[in-house]
């Protein structure tokens, strides 16, 4: 336990080093400066993650004393839709698997996991029998199911907690929705980018953002804005390739609409 304190407070990356996560390094920190925030409010805190595929994303809360409660929910399909116009793949994408993955981790508590397989809109939220503080979504990249997702966790979460999701710079759309129905409901909430692609929107009286953790990284928000325009500059290169071009050249010749009067 004190190995695991010293890590965490460190923000060390081999607490994610058993099991791979699809996540980036700088991610990794952000998700570990959460959960040390998260502790620090609530010791003895419930997780609730959707999206764990083969556990990465789970390894330190097996390890965590202060919190008290996991559940994973996923659908657990071999082909997932995104946004980007592309299917993903998951292979080996079983709970048993998953278990299998956290189990061989030393000191790891997966009897405090409790699984449940499916699509939240087919999910009886009663099943959610502790309402956790903290909640994780990284399933199906697609502005629906996100919607689905969030709408979910807030159906369960507590009323002072925090909902943090994962490659922004996919469903943002999605995110902006978010933000958006918040305001116009007057619903007290702060959100926030992390570096690289994390999310993060806190409910209620759950100022984590003030951990130091977190609030380093927000002084330096830089990092997380390069990183998600770095992602979509595939874009920008595949739109000034020369056909595309010679096509708005040719439509400006005509229209002049970029001529300011």
């Amino acid at each position: 336990m004190i190995e695991f304190e010293n890590l965490l407070s460190e923000l060390d990356l081999k607490l994610f080093e058993n099991i791979h996560s699809q996540t980036s390094p700088n991610d990794k920190r952000s998700l570990l400066a959460v959960q040390q925030a998260t502790r620090e409010i609530v010791p003895g805190f419930t997780y609730l993650e959707i999206g764990s595929y083969q556990g990465g994303s789970l390894q330190p809360y097996t390890l965590d004393d202060k919190c008290r409660k996991v559940f994973s929910i996923d659908l657990r399909p071999t082909v997932s839709e995104d946004d980007r116009g592309y299917a993903q793949i998951y292979e080996n994408n079983t709970t048993a698997n998953m278990l299998a993955n956290l189990g061989q981790m030393p000191d790891a508590n997966t009897a405090k996991i409790e699984c449940i397989d499916g699509d939240v809109k087919d999910i009886d939220p009663g099943r959610i029998t502790e309402r956790p503080q903290l909640c994780f979504i990284d399933g199906e990249h697609t502005d629906a199911a996100t919607w689905r997702d969030y709408e979910f966790c807030r159906k369960v979460m507590a009323d002072d907690g925090a909902i943090i999701f994962h490659d922004a710079m996919i469903i943002y759309p999605c995110l902006a929705r978010i933000v958006a129905e918040l305001q116009e409901k007057g619903i007290k909430f702060r959100a926030y980018n992390l570096p690289d692609v994390v999310f993060v929107v806190e409910f209620g009286d759950f100022p984590i953002h003030r951990s130091p953790a977190i609030a380093e990284m927000l002084s330096n928000n830089y990092v997380g804005y390069l990183a998600s325009l770095n992602f979509t500059d595939q874009y920008r290169r595949f739109a000034n390739r020369p056909l595309f071009r010679f096509v708005r050249d040719f439509k400006l010749k005509f229209t002049k609409a970029n001529v300011t009067k």
